[in-house]
């Protein structure tokens, strides 16, 4: 495969080949390039307007003229599926890039697609979509230097897949299920952090603990003795009012008596 750094997916229109390609740029660490939204920016049209304008066999010249003249380095490269019909596109793509084809049956691509127009495929008059199938995979097989079979397989398996076949080592998984904590590291004294870790947690609750104790037994001694307090001067309140009382009678007695 040399020196060249690009790499150009081909296969039928849900293939796959903006969702493989995304992931597999950022995999590779290489750019990812739609060349169906190149043509769309040059010409400043979507590509069903582009169809209505110029006609099936118009769009294609725009397409192969487009493809044949990408400048690009160290990219992943997604054209539209029929670029295989531009020889010049083809035969430049060959030359700058790995062509990989994404393999699909027709049942799959059949269930994958919507609007056909709205995905900017063209179809000849009275062309149904099988025998479009069937006439541009003799083209993917033809032009291809790999091909991967995606049926049954996951994104992440695909992209596995071509990984492997570029000769790039498989990227590890991560595994989110929940694992066991490993062994912490043990002090001096033969603990394990993770021990001394509780340790000081528990003589922490504890501390919280007797202080929140204490102040509630100074709270309930300040309340008793506020009370007490109370309670004397009420009590001396009265009796100064009963001596004073008994004063008063007294002298009203002598006064009477005198009399």
């Amino acid at each position: 495969m040399g020196k060249k750094t690009n790499i150009t997916l081909i296969g039928m229109p849900a293939s796959g080949k903006s969702s493989v390609g995304v992931v597999l740029a950022k995999r590779l660490g290489k750019k990812f390039v739609d060349t169906d939204i190149v043509i769309q920016e040059k010409y400043g049209k979507l590509l069903k307007e582009l169809i209505e304008e110029h006609g099936d066999e118009g769009f294609r010249e725009i397409e192969d003229e487009v493809n044949a003249g990408l400048d690009l380095e160290n990219s992943i490269i997604s054209p539209g599926g029929s670029v295989v019909y531009g020889e010049k596109a083809m035969r430049h793509l060959k030359e700058i890039s790995v062509i990989i084809y994404l393999e699909l049956s027709y049942t799959a691509i059949k269930s994958r697609l919507g609007d056909l127009r709205e995905r900017g495929i063209t179809l000849k008059e009275g062309q149904s979509l099988k025998d479009l199938y069937l006439e541009r995979v003799p083209l993917y097989e033809k032009y291809a230097d790999i091909t991967v079979n995606e049926m049954k397989k996951t994104l992440a398996k695909t992209i596995d897949e071509i990984c492997e076949r570029l000769g790039e080592k498989p990227k590890k998984r991560r595994n989110f299920k929940s694992k066991r904590a490993p062994f912490a590291p043990k002090d001096k004294q033969g603990k394990d952090s993770s021990q001394k870790s509780r340790t000081a947690k528990n003589i922490r609750e504890k501390n919280f603990k007797d202080k929140s104790i204490k102040d509630n037994n100074i709270k309930d001694k300040n309340f008793k003795d506020r009370f007490s307090k109370e309670k004397s001067d009420i009590a001396n309140n009265n009796k100064a009012k009963t001596n004073n009382i008994q004063r008063k009678n007294i002298k009203k007695y002598f006064k009477k008596n005198e009399n």
